[in-house]
């Protein structure tokens, strides 16, 4: 009996040691499992917080590039651009005529107190009225990528300006500005831009007054008394229409790169099959071409 219990115990013995290595084997299996996870989980956060880190550094160099003035002589467009302001201006002061006594003041009163009356030359009135639509145009499409993302220069002041100063006013900002393309939201905009210059009822007014003076050139420009009317305003009366002239062939050469940017701006909203590219009706037709890009371009993000 002694020497069986013995045999019963020796075998408890080695059952209770198996059954404690396969629980050790398994609690360090787990354990070891634990810690994979736990390492692997932590990999993730790093890679994430490394992710998050390199995202903010790029925002902040870039925060940091937009603080410093652009450097627009290395930039052959932006050269272009001021060659043609300084076209305007000597075309200002030294070819266009010079006026007559009161002859432009009272030109302009016409044009205020009795507009599309036949009072004044119908395509000095189309083409004089466009210069209110393009600044307008230029407000709507530079006006979004200022604020803090153009800490040098405003473009408020620019735009504002061109309504009396034209392309005087709104070349050196067109000249000088950095350009804004990413980080621009609709939420971060005025009020004045987010419900004026970003809607679409002020695009379609544009339009509509665009088209209306075309329409206006167009029915007058068949008769040759008007077109030497205009001639001779042009090049022997009027240093207001010689040089206003000029500045909407200027303002309308340069909308291109002005409409470029405010679509890449918008870019991110666009679907992709859509294309990036600026349909080149939409700067090739002076006036009407710009406000129609205004009316069919994409939103900004929220």
């Amino acid at each position: 009996m002694t020497i069986q219990k013995k045999k019963k115990k020796m075998e408890e013995g080695k059952r209770n040691g198996v059954f404690a290595m396969t629980t050790t084997k398994m609690t360090t299996m787990m354990m070891d499992k634990r810690l994979v996870v736990v390492t692997r989980a932590h990999n993730n956060n790093t890679n994430n917080n490394n992710k998050e880190e390199e995202e903010e550094e790029e925002e902040e160099e870039e925060e940091e590039q937009q603080k410093l003035l652009y450097k627009f002589w290395e930039d052959s467009e932006r050269l272009a651009i001021l060659g043609l302001w300084f076209s305007l201006l000597a075309v200002a002061t030294f070819v266009a005529p010079k006026t007559v006594g009161s002859f432009d003041a009272d030109l302009i009163a016409q044009l205020v107190s009795s507009p599309f009356q036949g009072q004044v030359n119908p395509l000095f009135e189309a083409l004089f009225n466009s210069l209110g639509v393009v600044p307008m145009v230029y407000a709507c499409l530079l006006v979004p990528g200022g604020g803090e993302k153009q800490p040098k220069l405003q473009p408020k002041f620019f735009v504002g300006a061109s309504f009396a100063l034209g392309f005087f006013a709104l070349g050196p900002y067109l000249i000088a500005r950095t350009p804004v393309i990413n980080g621009v939201k609709k939420s971060d905009l005025g009020f004045i831009t987010k419900n004026i210059l970003e809607s679409k009822i002020n695009a379609l007014l544009l339009t509509a007054f665009s088209g209306f003076l075309y329409f206006w050139a167009f029915s007058h420009v068949f008769d040759a008394a008007v077109v030497s009317e205009f001639v001779t305003l042009l090049t022997k009366q009027s240093t207001l229409a010689c040089v206003s002239t000029c500045d909407l062939i200027v303002l309308s050469l340069v909308m291109k790169t002005a409409i470029q940017e405010d679509l890449q701006r918008r870019s991110s909203s666009l679907s992709s099959s859509a294309s990036s590219d600026v349909n080149p009706l939409f700067y090739l037709l002076p006036v009407l071409g710009p406000s129609l890009y205004l009316l069919t371009r994409p939103e900004l993000e929220e």
